[in-house]
Protein backbone atom coordinates (compact mmCIF):
# COMPACT_ATOMS: atom_id res chain seq x y z
CA UNK A 1 0.00 0.00 0.00
CA UNK A 2 3.00 2.23 0.95
CA UNK A 3 4.64 1.45 -2.38
CA UNK A 4 1.58 2.39 -4.20
CA UNK A 5 1.90 6.17 -2.75
CA UNK A 6 5.33 6.39 -3.27
CA UNK A 7 5.70 5.07 -6.19
CA UNK A 8 4.44 7.67 -8.06
CA UNK A 9 6.50 10.40 -6.99
CA UNK A 10 9.95 8.02 -6.76
CA UNK A 11 9.38 7.46 -10.39
CA UNK A 12 8.56 11.37 -11.41
CA UNK A 13 11.45 12.25 -9.79
CA UNK A 14 13.82 10.02 -11.70
CA UNK A 15 11.87 10.57 -15.35
CA UNK A 16 12.19 14.60 -14.09
CA UNK A 17 16.24 14.05 -13.00
CA UNK A 18 17.29 11.84 -15.90
CA UNK A 19 15.00 13.71 -18.60
CA UNK A 20 16.72 17.14 -17.66
CA UNK A 21 20.09 15.14 -17.65
CA UNK A 22 19.77 14.14 -20.86
CA UNK A 23 18.64 17.25 -21.94
CA UNK A 24 21.87 19.40 -20.89
CA UNK A 25 23.72 16.33 -22.12
CA UNK A 26 22.38 17.08 -25.78
CA UNK A 27 23.56 20.40 -25.41
CA UNK A 28 27.05 19.60 -25.98
CA UNK A 29 26.67 16.15 -27.49
CA UNK A 30 27.12 14.59 -29.64
CA UNK A 31 29.90 16.44 -30.51
CA UNK A 32 29.53 15.52 -34.71
CA UNK A 33 26.20 14.45 -36.59
CA UNK A 34 25.51 10.81 -36.56
CA UNK A 35 24.30 9.90 -40.04
CA UNK A 36 22.55 6.27 -40.77
CA UNK A 37 22.37 5.23 -44.53
CA UNK A 38 22.89 8.88 -45.29
CA UNK A 39 20.29 10.22 -43.31
CA UNK A 40 21.61 12.79 -40.95
CA UNK A 41 20.18 11.20 -36.89
CA UNK A 42 18.27 14.47 -35.57
CA UNK A 43 19.45 16.02 -32.83
CA UNK A 44 22.76 15.61 -34.25
CA UNK A 45 25.04 16.95 -33.36
CA UNK A 46 24.36 18.66 -30.01
CA UNK A 47 22.67 21.53 -29.65
CA UNK A 48 25.77 23.94 -29.02
CA UNK A 49 28.41 22.48 -31.99
CA UNK A 50 25.53 22.67 -33.85
CA UNK A 51 25.42 26.25 -33.46
CA UNK A 52 28.65 27.44 -32.34
CA UNK A 53 29.27 30.09 -35.09
CA UNK A 54 25.73 31.52 -34.29
CA UNK A 55 26.77 31.50 -30.80
CA UNK A 56 30.16 33.05 -31.29
CA UNK A 57 28.45 35.55 -33.17
CA UNK A 58 25.91 36.65 -30.59
CA UNK A 59 28.79 36.23 -28.24
CA UNK A 60 30.49 38.77 -29.34
CA UNK A 61 28.42 41.03 -30.14
CA UNK A 62 27.35 41.26 -26.75
CA UNK A 63 30.39 41.35 -26.02
CA UNK A 64 31.64 44.45 -28.01
CA UNK A 65 28.24 46.28 -28.24
CA UNK A 66 26.92 45.64 -24.50
CA UNK A 67 29.23 44.44 -22.29
CA UNK A 68 32.51 46.59 -22.92
CA UNK A 69 31.38 50.10 -24.73
CA UNK A 70 33.41 52.77 -25.82
CA UNK A 71 32.73 54.81 -23.16
CA UNK A 72 34.08 51.88 -20.55
CA UNK A 73 37.29 51.49 -22.85
CA UNK A 74 37.71 55.48 -22.97
CA UNK A 75 37.15 55.80 -19.30
CA UNK A 76 39.60 53.25 -18.16
CA UNK A 77 42.49 54.15 -20.33
CA UNK A 78 41.97 57.58 -19.07
CA UNK A 79 41.73 56.66 -15.69
CA UNK A 80 44.63 58.60 -13.47
CA UNK A 81 45.25 55.35 -12.19
CA UNK A 82 46.33 53.72 -15.57
CA UNK A 83 47.71 56.73 -16.77
CA UNK A 84 50.61 57.09 -13.69
CA UNK A 85 51.20 53.19 -14.53
CA UNK A 86 52.20 53.81 -18.32
CA UNK A 87 54.05 57.03 -17.49
CA UNK A 88 55.74 55.09 -14.77
CA UNK A 89 56.43 52.04 -17.01
CA UNK A 90 57.93 54.73 -20.09
CA UNK A 91 60.01 56.59 -17.52
CA UNK A 92 61.49 53.10 -16.09
CA UNK A 93 62.20 52.24 -19.67
CA UNK A 94 63.38 55.39 -20.66
CA UNK A 95 65.87 55.49 -17.27
CA UNK A 96 67.67 52.15 -19.11
CA UNK A 97 70.92 52.37 -21.00
CA UNK A 98 69.89 53.27 -25.53
CA UNK A 99 71.94 49.49 -26.08
CA UNK A 100 69.60 47.54 -23.40
CA UNK A 101 66.50 49.20 -25.46
CA UNK A 102 67.91 47.57 -28.16
CA UNK A 103 68.31 44.01 -27.10
CA UNK A 104 66.09 41.31 -28.66
CA UNK A 105 65.33 44.03 -31.62
CA UNK A 106 68.28 43.22 -33.71
CA UNK A 107 69.85 40.08 -34.97
CA UNK A 108 73.11 42.05 -35.47
CA UNK A 109 76.44 40.56 -33.85
CA UNK A 110 78.27 43.12 -31.84
CA UNK A 111 81.21 43.26 -34.55
CA UNK A 112 78.17 44.25 -36.89
CA UNK A 113 76.72 47.15 -34.58
CA UNK A 114 80.42 48.67 -34.25
CA UNK A 115 80.76 48.58 -37.98
CA UNK A 116 77.31 50.29 -38.45
CA UNK A 117 78.35 52.91 -36.24
CA UNK A 118 81.86 53.64 -37.84
CA UNK A 119 79.78 53.80 -41.03
CA UNK A 120 77.40 56.44 -39.30
CA UNK A 121 80.17 58.40 -38.12
CA UNK A 122 81.68 58.78 -41.68
CA UNK A 123 78.08 59.48 -43.34
CA UNK A 124 77.56 62.88 -40.35
CA UNK A 125 81.49 63.06 -40.55
CA UNK A 126 80.83 63.64 -44.01
CA UNK A 127 78.10 66.05 -43.61
CA UNK A 128 79.20 68.35 -41.11
CA UNK A 129 82.88 68.64 -42.96
CA UNK A 130 80.76 69.48 -46.18
CA UNK A 131 78.40 71.93 -44.32
CA UNK A 132 81.75 73.68 -42.56
CA UNK A 133 83.37 73.92 -46.08
CA UNK A 134 80.39 75.73 -47.17
CA UNK A 135 81.10 78.54 -44.60
CA UNK A 136 83.60 81.49 -45.99
CA UNK A 137 86.46 80.37 -43.21
CA UNK A 138 88.80 82.25 -45.24
CA UNK A 139 86.77 85.44 -45.22
CA UNK A 140 86.25 84.91 -41.58
CA UNK A 141 90.01 85.03 -40.79
CA UNK A 142 90.75 88.00 -42.75
CA UNK A 143 87.85 89.99 -40.82
CA UNK A 144 88.20 88.74 -37.45
CA UNK A 145 91.95 87.65 -36.98
CA UNK A 146 93.23 91.36 -37.51
CA UNK A 147 90.83 92.59 -34.35
CA UNK A 148 91.91 89.55 -32.41
CA UNK A 149 95.77 90.26 -32.85
CA UNK A 150 96.03 94.06 -32.14
CA UNK A 151 93.92 93.20 -28.95
CA UNK A 152 95.89 90.40 -27.84
CA UNK A 153 99.21 92.06 -28.49
CA UNK A 154 97.68 95.70 -26.86
CA UNK A 155 100.98 97.08 -28.53
CA UNK A 156 100.41 100.35 -30.47
CA UNK A 157 104.26 100.68 -31.48
CA UNK A 158 103.67 96.97 -33.26
CA UNK A 159 100.10 98.01 -34.54
CA UNK A 160 101.83 100.97 -36.74
CA UNK A 161 103.84 98.17 -38.23
CA UNK A 162 101.42 95.83 -38.71
CA UNK A 163 98.49 97.35 -40.34
CA UNK A 164 95.34 95.88 -41.19
CA UNK A 165 96.37 95.84 -45.05
CA UNK A 166 99.81 93.57 -43.84
CA UNK A 167 97.80 91.26 -42.21
CA UNK A 168 94.96 90.79 -44.63
CA UNK A 169 97.91 89.75 -47.04
CA UNK A 170 99.33 87.61 -44.48
CA UNK A 171 95.92 86.10 -43.18
CA UNK A 172 94.20 85.50 -46.83
CA UNK A 173 96.45 82.64 -48.06
CA UNK A 174 96.93 81.43 -44.79
CA UNK A 175 92.89 81.53 -44.39
CA UNK A 176 92.77 79.99 -47.83
CA UNK A 177 94.46 76.90 -47.03
CA UNK A 178 92.72 76.47 -44.15
CA UNK A 179 89.39 76.31 -45.95
CA UNK A 180 91.03 73.88 -48.34
CA UNK A 181 92.52 71.31 -45.51
CA UNK A 182 88.72 71.20 -44.03
CA UNK A 183 87.66 70.68 -47.43
CA UNK A 184 90.12 67.84 -47.73
CA UNK A 185 90.92 65.85 -44.32
CA UNK A 186 87.64 67.59 -42.23
CA UNK A 187 86.04 64.27 -42.18
CA UNK A 188 88.88 62.39 -40.94
CA UNK A 189 88.92 64.29 -37.91
CA UNK A 190 84.79 64.77 -37.53
CA UNK A 191 84.38 60.93 -38.13
CA UNK A 192 85.93 59.95 -34.71
CA UNK A 193 84.46 61.94 -32.59
CA UNK A 194 81.68 61.28 -34.08
CA UNK A 195 81.81 57.52 -33.41
CA UNK A 196 82.59 58.42 -29.86
CA UNK A 197 79.74 59.91 -28.73
CA UNK A 198 77.71 57.77 -30.79
CA UNK A 199 79.23 54.93 -28.26
CA UNK A 200 79.04 56.83 -25.58
CA UNK A 201 75.22 57.52 -26.08
CA UNK A 202 74.79 53.79 -26.06
CA UNK A 203 75.23 53.65 -22.22
CA UNK A 204 73.61 56.88 -22.02
CA UNK A 205 69.47 57.06 -21.55
CA UNK A 206 67.27 59.32 -23.08
CA UNK A 207 66.47 60.53 -19.21
CA UNK A 208 70.06 61.53 -18.99
CA UNK A 209 69.39 63.38 -22.21
CA UNK A 210 66.11 64.96 -21.49
CA UNK A 211 67.84 66.02 -18.36
CA UNK A 212 70.61 67.91 -20.30
CA UNK A 213 68.38 70.15 -21.96
CA UNK A 214 66.61 71.27 -18.32
CA UNK A 215 63.86 69.13 -18.20
CA UNK A 216 63.46 67.13 -14.78
CA UNK A 217 61.72 64.20 -14.22
CA UNK A 218 58.81 65.25 -12.94
CA UNK A 219 58.47 67.55 -15.74
CA UNK A 220 58.89 64.46 -18.82
CA UNK A 221 56.23 62.32 -16.63
CA UNK A 222 54.22 65.49 -16.98
CA UNK A 223 54.76 65.24 -20.79
CA UNK A 224 54.33 61.67 -21.00
CA UNK A 225 51.21 61.62 -19.28
CA UNK A 226 49.83 64.70 -21.71
CA UNK A 227 50.81 63.18 -24.86
CA UNK A 228 49.35 59.68 -23.70
CA UNK A 229 46.18 61.27 -22.86
CA UNK A 230 46.04 63.63 -25.62
CA UNK A 231 46.84 60.14 -27.92
CA UNK A 232 43.82 58.01 -26.52
CA UNK A 233 41.02 60.99 -26.57
CA UNK A 234 42.09 62.26 -30.11
CA UNK A 235 41.31 58.04 -31.24
CA UNK A 236 38.57 57.30 -29.06
CA UNK A 237 35.98 57.72 -31.85
CA UNK A 238 37.67 54.80 -33.74
CA UNK A 239 38.73 52.63 -30.54
CA UNK A 240 36.11 50.29 -30.48
CA UNK A 241 36.24 50.07 -34.35
CA UNK A 242 40.16 49.06 -34.94
CA UNK A 243 39.58 46.75 -31.48
CA UNK A 244 36.92 45.13 -33.09
CA UNK A 245 35.90 43.06 -29.48
CA UNK A 246 33.22 41.29 -31.09
CA UNK A 247 35.50 40.19 -33.94
CA UNK A 248 37.96 38.59 -31.58
CA UNK A 249 35.02 36.98 -29.31
CA UNK A 250 33.43 36.24 -32.38
CA UNK A 251 36.79 34.67 -33.71
CA UNK A 252 37.87 32.95 -30.47
CA UNK A 253 34.88 30.62 -29.89
CA UNK A 254 34.64 29.99 -33.47
CA UNK A 255 38.36 28.75 -32.95
CA UNK A 256 37.49 26.53 -30.33
CA UNK A 257 37.10 22.70 -30.21
CA UNK A 258 33.23 21.10 -29.41
CA UNK A 259 35.43 19.71 -25.98
CA UNK A 260 37.10 23.52 -25.40
CA UNK A 261 33.82 25.20 -26.10
CA UNK A 262 32.27 22.90 -23.63
CA UNK A 263 34.65 23.03 -20.99
CA UNK A 264 33.95 26.50 -21.21
CA UNK A 265 30.27 26.35 -20.83
CA UNK A 266 30.81 24.17 -17.60
CA UNK A 267 33.41 26.17 -16.17
CA UNK A 268 30.85 28.96 -16.33
CA UNK A 269 27.61 27.48 -16.17
CA UNK A 270 27.98 23.95 -14.22
CA UNK A 271 26.15 24.76 -10.76
CA UNK A 272 23.51 26.11 -13.14
CA UNK A 273 23.16 23.48 -15.04
CA UNK A 274 23.19 20.85 -11.88
CA UNK A 275 20.32 22.77 -10.43
CA UNK A 276 18.21 22.78 -13.77
CA UNK A 277 19.01 18.31 -13.64
CA UNK A 278 17.83 18.91 -9.98
CA UNK A 279 15.12 21.05 -10.56
CA UNK A 280 13.39 18.22 -13.07
CA UNK A 281 13.81 15.36 -10.59
CA UNK A 282 11.97 17.90 -8.05
CA UNK A 283 9.45 18.30 -10.36
CA UNK A 284 8.77 15.50 -11.30
CA UNK A 285 8.55 14.33 -7.53
CA UNK A 286 5.90 17.24 -7.03
CA UNK A 287 3.41 15.86 -10.35
CA UNK A 288 3.99 12.17 -8.88
CA UNK A 289 2.33 13.57 -5.53
CA UNK A 290 -0.26 15.35 -7.51
CA UNK A 291 -0.72 12.47 -9.41
CA UNK A 292 -1.94 10.60 -5.90
CA UNK A 293 -4.35 13.30 -4.97
CA UNK A 294 -5.85 14.01 -8.52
Amino acid sequence: MIFKYIAGPIIGSLIGYFTNFIAVKMLFHPKKEIKIRGHRLPFTPGAIPKGKSRLAKSVGEAVGNNLITQADIGDKLLSEELTEKIADTIISKFSQPFNSLSDGLSDMTEEEIVAKREDVAKSVGKFMAEAVSQVDIAEIIVQKAPEIIKEKLNNPMIEMFLTDDILRAVLTPVGSEIQKFIAEHGEEYISPYVSQRLSDAENGTIVDFVNQLGIEQSQLKSIIKALYKKAVSGCSENLMQWLDLSGIVESKINAMSADELETLVMSVMKKELNTIVNLGALIGFVLGLLNIFI
